[in-house]
């Protein structure tokens, strides 16, 4: 496999960094450095407005370049933004397209552009291609696929950008079957659904090593607090928050001395949205008699594990995720999993029987769940650490890239022949 020259567009890339309060990275960076460490050049641009104003910073063997955002821009420019913002829901998509065309001239030629699905920086390379800037071969990851709900059912948004990236791609690699199986909502005119899957192949996401760490001391402290039940997510209705606070005083163990705990906060903060969530905790409150709730917002990778490994059980009742690390995360550290089928990591859950797979929505399945999972001779928690020790293996920032790497190998120079990876 020869070296190449990859261009990784990723606006997360510092900021899972920020998020996640550490110094080592987030998880793509972490993946970028290994792709780079089989001997491949990684160079990144990044398209997080929180580091716009750096202009180059040496990271290892990559370089990270940010996106000149609202410089230069002419009228024209400014006036197809404007339209972008209507037809694309992105404000600044031809800006950062011309960047892109500027940064590949400077740094160029690259063998391949590996970039994220997520707006805008799926959408750049899209609309790159629509400005007539020559591309080389494109490999688009997605991480997640927006969406809107409506009574509860995920109502996929982007539809027109996201069918733009994935007709620029040369390969799309999905995090898990459920994404496979929902890229037919994304497949345009002149564009099937299997045209678009034809293009894609599936590789699990890869953990944080902070996670790996923690699942490799010995011994796994602290021990489980009896009774005590972990939500793991933000606080919106995606991540089903409002789903597990109807659910708790639903539960058996909402009548026991048990403890709720959540942690997460909010993506970004409305005043509706807090005002509801605030209404939720005190309708909780006043239901709850022996059982308590504690709330602690959003916290560091450390406290993230320490309460993960404080609980009983990790409830992540997401109403759609493309695959979901808090998952498997828990299941890494050994604490069964209480998820959703359109969850999808959730097929590791049902195959090892480690934790119980319920329907989005449905806060009386959920209470039943989390009482079953709280059951001293139910068999989750021992299948957890059991398959946890194998995940952690699997899913490390170094057996994921060489994945990656093959992919990027095989649509930068068809003609090399290796036996598929995953």
């Amino acid at each position: 496999m020869r070296p190449l020259k990859i261009a990784l567009l990723s606006r997360w890339y510092w900021l899972e960094s920020h998020i996640h309060y550490n110094e080592e990275g987030g998880t793509t960076r972490q993946l970028a450095e290994t792709v780079a460490a089989l001997g491949h050049e990684v160079v990144v641009l990044t398209q997080n407005p929180e580091v716009r104003k750096l202009r180059k910073i040496e990271v290892g063997a990559l370089e990270t370049w940010a996106s000149p955002r609202g410089r230069h821009r002419n009228m024209l420019v400014r006036l197809r933004d404007k339209l972008a913002r209507k037809t694309y829901s992105h404000t600044q998509v031809y800006t950062d397209a011309l960047a892109l065309r500027d940064f590949l001239a400077k740094r160029g030629p690259f063998d391949v552009i590996w970039a994220q699905s997520e707006s805008p920086d799926g959408l750049v390379v899209a609309m790159a291609a629509k400005l007539k800037v020559k591309l080389p071969p494109v490999l688009v990851q997605i991480q997640a696929l927006r969406c809107r709900y409506v009574k509860g059912a995920p109502v996929f948004t982007e539809k027109k950008p996201l069918d733009l990236a994935f007709r620029q791609a040369s390969r799309i690699l999905a995090p898990s079957q459920l994404i496979v199986d929902s890229l037919s909502n994304y497949a345009g005119p002149g564009h099937t659904a299997e045209d678009l899957n034809a293009k894609v192949r599936i590789v699990y996401p890869n953990l944080h090593r902070s996670i790996i760490q923690a699942a490799q001391e010995v011994p796994a402290l602290p021990e489980p607090m009896k009774d005590r039940v972990l939500f793991l997510g933000m606080l919106n209705q995606h991540k089903g928050a409002l789903l597990f606070m109807r659910a708790v005083p639903k539960t058996e163990a909402a009548k026991r001395n048990s403890t709720f705990a959540v942690v997460g906060g909010f993506t970004e903060y409305k005043k509706r949205s807090a005002k509801r969530w605030e209404s939720v905790q005190e309708a909780v409150r006043v239901q709850l008699s022996g059982a308590r709730m504690e709330y602690l917002g959003r916290v560091s990778v450390s406290e993230v594990i320490r309460q993960i490994r404080l609980a009983r059980v990790v409830v992540v009742p997401s109403l759609f995720d493309a695959f979901s690390r808090s998952v498997v995360e828990a299941l890494v550290l050994g604490r069964p999993v209480i998820t959703t089928n359109r969850v999808g990591a959730a097929p590791l859950v049902t195959t090892h029987q480690c934790g119980i797979v319920v329907a989005p929505n449905d806060a009386d399945a959920l209470a039943l769940a989390i009482d079953e999972a709280l059951n001293p001779i139910s068999p989750f928690t021992e299948n957890a650490s059991q398959v946890g020790q194998s995940l952690s293996q699997e899913l490390s920032p170094e057996a994921i890239a060489p994945y990656i790497a093959y992919h990027l190998s095989r649509i930068a120079a068809p003609a090399i022949v290796a036996p598929p990876l995953k």
